[in-house]
């Protein structure tokens, strides 16, 4: 388990209501720039707490929204989140094993993910399920956590490693890409936004060095809440090495 509830309690209180990592509403308007989501059926891949999912209909008129995520508790999380936004018959929450996803070819005019696919370690399997999954014209539009040309030896990236709360599977902006490309998307694109998460990170850092982290000891423990701040500090750390590249994919189905 990736997220036990002293873990999404801690993300939530840094990083807003019904978000499991950084950027928020900014961010998914970022990747989301120049689509129209207009009564369209989206899946979000990695729903975690569901504070996308709503954002999606609620702010981007998306038709009908589907998050999938395997863990049982955020998917009863992000649904009792839709439940008091009132959308619970536009955003719906599945259950999955990892694996083949469980909907038809060509079902979706977008599939989304906002750094969830970090957890995945075969990407260009994922990838090429997303296809399938897409309807002619649709997007894939993701934000994952890739790294560099040999940071799998780094030390400053096992260093990060051993202080963080989760798993992570990682390759390099140049395999996502190539695995985009072979799984058939056409106009495949990798950007790179290490700096904008560099920001990010810092700031998290920086509220967790002042009296937040008693705050969030006071409601998850003191273990974890020391825990988040050596592992934000570690992540901040493979972010200024250049190791950590966290980047946006995007990649369309023509046909």
């Amino acid at each position: 388990m990736n997220y036990p509830t002293e873990v999404t309690d801690a993300v939530e209180l840094i990083w807003g209501e019904g978000m499991l990592s950084p950027g928020g509403p900014e961010k998914v308007a970022q990747m989301l720039k120049g689509i129209d989501l207009s009564g369209s059926r989206v899946l979000d891949i990695g729903s975690g707490l569901g504070g996308v999912d709503v954002l999606l209909a609620a702010k981007y008129r998306a038709a009908t929204v589907i998050g999938i995520d395997i863990e049982p508790h955020l998917i009863k999380s992000a649904r009792d989140l839709a439940a008091r936004k009132g959308l619970a018959s536009r955003v719906i929450f599945q259950l999955v094993a990892p694996g083949r996803l469980p909907f038809a070819d060509a079902s979706f005019d977008l599939v989304f993910s906002k750094e969830a696919m970090l957890h995945i370690a075969d990407k260009p399997a994922l990838y090429v399920e997303v296809l399938r999954v897409l309807k002619p014209g649709g997007w894939f539009i993701a934000s994952d956590w890739l790294w560099s040309e040999g940071a799998a030896e780094s030390g400053v990236v096992h260093a990060w490693l051993s202080e963080s709360l989760s798993t992570f599977a990682f390759t390099t902006p140049s395999a996502a890409l190539d695995a985009l490309i072979d799984a058939g998307f056409a106009e495949p694109t990798i950007t790179d936004f290490r700096h904008e998460l560099q920001e990010a990170n810092r700031k998290e850092v920086t509220l967790l060095e002042g009296p937040a982290r008693q705050k969030l000891a006071a409601i998850v423990g003191t273990e974890v809440a020391e825990g988040r701040f050596a592992s934000a500090k570690g992540r901040q750390a493979a972010l200024d090495s250049g190791d950590l590249i966290p980047c946006y994919l995007r990649g369309r189905r023509l046909s």
